[in-house]
């Protein structure tokens, strides 16, 4: 199913979410994309050579740059360089992120496919050619050592005493001597190419074939008059780790001096061949300084901090630039991306409490961020095992469930909660989402009423179901909740536009005017665009679900302060535009609270509870910020309101306890106390209270 690989990504930018974030962290950060190859538009990829070195199509590579001609500022290989300030890279007086675009190797695409996009958005890049590749017209050892086995028509080969089945596994041979070549000295396989071709039985490429797949030098001078600074990529493409430092040397000279006497201009930037930490040496930066370059750049090293930056080894990123979603996150919310320790931790964390459903929460949300949709639904699932009453977990559960098109257990999971609640708006939204997903129209447009009859204010449901009312022709219907959605923040002059004249063609020629549907079409599509807005209902999820989500990986230290303050002004702003939105409120108050600003922060989560009554974590946030001000007696109003939830937090009745033994009212803190026992016999918070209780009824 298209999306599943970056599921996050795809939520947070096709329902605009991606909006609230623009202005965070990178303001004092460079990110710099890394491609390599770009594919045609018109078929699959097919090729005699490396297929890993490829990346994007022309047609998503052009909706990545355009995205990002208009959301970063796209900086040069010179505005980098007059950023160093006396040996101290300074960031651009800007709050959009600064953003630089390069291209390794030296692939005719490059020429054919990228560079007309990129002048077109007059965007500048820099292009690393590897020198023996353009001036040599050799295409290099990855697409070699793949053309080889790809060809090779036995059925295994031999190599240094060891087989190698091909078939099915070619690959995988494929993958052994790639990496044989990164990581074994350059004397160890400097005839490896050779004696490939001989085991395999293959003729080494010919020369015409390799020639039609490499820049010429005529189009590298074409594109360094127009916006595309040329820099190297060492003459030979081997690994610098594998080369002595005198190997290294002549390899970064040699490359510099053949680009600058076919195109004119000095070379003051070098990438590194697979220059991952582990693929370069010490001594790497120092030899690129003597060779005469002003910066360094490395590969899959992540984002730079202004204020940090070395120049000789700056970061870089090739990771998930599959398509437009990933690349916006990955200006915004870089630190999102970077899940594998928090995946690590939830793990260790399960090896010793395997019954901890908050652990398979995690996990199932860090799934959810690495795009393994059938991970996170095995993960929420073990959590709603050890916990069947996990509200959070089961409705994360249903939605990747609805997401995989499994649509029948989404529906089983949300119905158990509905079982047990039901009067929850939210539940009977999802099951509205899944049920478009699923074609059944008629059982979404029921979910969502009853969704809006619950919470009146709920604009997602409102909206959704105006959509699904068009699709229906049901166009006085869909007037209505158009209207009734624009009253519910800051007006929205088209829609009220939209609105006014539908009335009017509605009171002229009736509901069923083909006058309405050029009408909708111009604020919802038309008919064919308005189904794919039903199928893709369940990648447009309001708010609170994942920006909870988010909210938690930030509460866990995945950004600084800094951040959490950029986060703090962004929250404000949307409040400005969204003032009813009870989440906007939830939000700010778990972000001051974060900051230390109680007053701020109890002053948000009440107008997210008084907006939204049944609001649970806003209300049950404000309970316990109120217990830890010792203000027991308000506390105590919202305990009251969360436990005619029958929510089994063991943790709210512990609070309850701790609320009561505040006041000195023990035997109400004990009968609480053994209330989150019978949930969680196991939770120690509530028998330290006991303990207290103990104490205080002796004292």
């Amino acid at each position: 199913m298209k999306g599943k690989k970056e599921l996050l990504a795809d939520i947070l930018f096709n329902s605009n979410l991606v909006n609230l974030f623009k202005r965070l962290p990178l303001r004092n950060k460079l990110l710099i994309l890394n491609y390599h190859r770009i594919r045609t538009n018109d078929s699959p990829l097919s090729t005699v050579f490396d297929e890993g070195v490829y990346g994007v199509d022309a047609d998503e590579f052009a909706k990545q740059i355009k995205w990002l001609k208009r959301n970063t500022r796209i900086m040069s290989e010179k505005d980098l360089l007059d950023h160093n300030k006396n040996g101290f890279f300074v960031a651009p007086n800007t709050s959009a992120p600064c953003v630089m675009i390069t291209f390794d190797d030296g692939y005719l695409d490059n020429y054919t496919l990228a560079y007309p996009i990129l002048k077109y958005y007059e965007v500048p890049a820099i292009l690393f050619v590897t020198t023996q590749m353009v001036h040599g017209r050799q295409i290099p050892w990855w697409d070699v050592i793949a053309y080889l086995i790809k060809r090779c028509a036995k059925p295994f080969i031999l190599f240094d005493g060891r087989q190698f089945p091909l078939g099915d596994q070619r690959n995988e041979a494929i993958a052994f001597f790639l990496l044989r070549m990164r990581q074994e000295k350059y004397e160890h396989t400097k005839y490896l190419l050779s004696e490939l071709s001989e085991v395999c039985e293959v003729a080494l490429p010919a020369p015409e074939l390799q020639d039609q797949e490499i820049l010429t030098w005529k189009e590298i001078r074409e594109m360094a008059r127009n916006h595309i600074a040329i820099g190297a990529h060492t003459h030979t493409h081997r690994v610098l780790s594998t080369l002595s430092p005198s190997a290294q040397k002549e390899e970064m000279i040699l490359s510099k001096l053949i680009i600058e006497e076919n195109i004119g201009q000095p070379v003051r930037s070098i990438s590194y061949p697979i220059g991952e930490p582990h693929y370069i040496t010490a001594e790497t930066s120092v030899i690129a300084a003597g060779s005469g370059y002003s910066l360094g750049f490395t590969t899959n090293t992540g984002v730079n901090e202004w204020k940090s930056i070395q120049p000789y080894r700056v970061k870089r990123t090739a990771r998930l630039l599959e398509k437009v979603s990933t690349v916006s996150l990955l200006t915004v919310l870089p630190g999102l991306f970077s899940w594998d320790s928090e995946a690590n931790a939830q793990i260790r964390l399960m090896e010793t409490h395997p019954t901890y459903a908050d652990a398979y929460y995690r996990l199932g949300v860090i799934h959810l961020g690495q795009g393994k949709v059938e991970q996170a639904i095995s993960s929420f699932q073990q959590a709603v095992d050890s916990n069947p009453d996990y509200t959070e977990a089961r409705i994360k559960l249903g939605i990747s469930q609805g997401f995989a098109g499994r649509y029948d257990d989404a529906e089983r999971n949300l119905a158990y909660i509905l079982e047990k609640r039901p009067s929850f708006a939210d539940i009977y939204y999802y099951l509205g989402i899944i049920h478009a997903s699923n074609k059944q129209i008629l059982r979404a447009v029921r979910d969502l009423e009853k969704a809006v009859m619950i919470n009146p204010a709920y604009k997602d449901a409102i909206l959704k179901l105006g959509v699904l009312y068009c699709q229906r022709q049901q166009y006085n219907l869909a007037l209505s909740m158009l209207e009734r959605a624009s009253r519910l923040d800051q007006p929205d002059p088209d829609l009220l536009a939209l609105v006014e004249a539908g009335r009017i063609i509605i009171a002229a020629h009736g509901d069923e005017s083909s006058d309405l549907v050029p009408l909708f079409a111009s604020y919802v599509g038309n008919s064919d665009q308005i189904d794919e807005l039903v199928k893709g209902f369940v990648t447009h999820l309001s708010i609170s679900p994942n920006l909870n989500d988010i909210m938690a990986i930030i509460e866990k230290g995945a950004f600084p302060q800094d951040s959490l303050e950029s986060l703090l002004l962004l929250f404000q702003d949307y409040r400005a535009i969204f003032p009813e939105y009870s989440d906007i409120h939830y939000m700010l108050g778990i972000l001051y609270k974060k900051l230390d600003q109680t007053q701020d922060a109890e002053r948000c989560l009440k107008e997210s509870v008084r907006l939204n009554p049944n609001y649970v974590k806003a209300r049950l946030n404000l309970f316990n910020l109120l217990k830890e001000l010792g203000r027991f007696e308000e506390a105590l109003e919202h305990g009251y309101a969360l436990e005619r939830f029958n929510l089994l937090y063991p943790d709210l009745y512990c609070g309850l306890a701790e609320t009561f033994l505040g006041l000195g009212r023990y035997s109400e803190a004990e009968e609480f106390a053994k209330k989150a026992v019978a949930i969680s016999p196991v939770y120690q918070r509530v028998h330290q209270v006991f303990q207290k209780i103990r104490e205080q009824k002796r004292g």
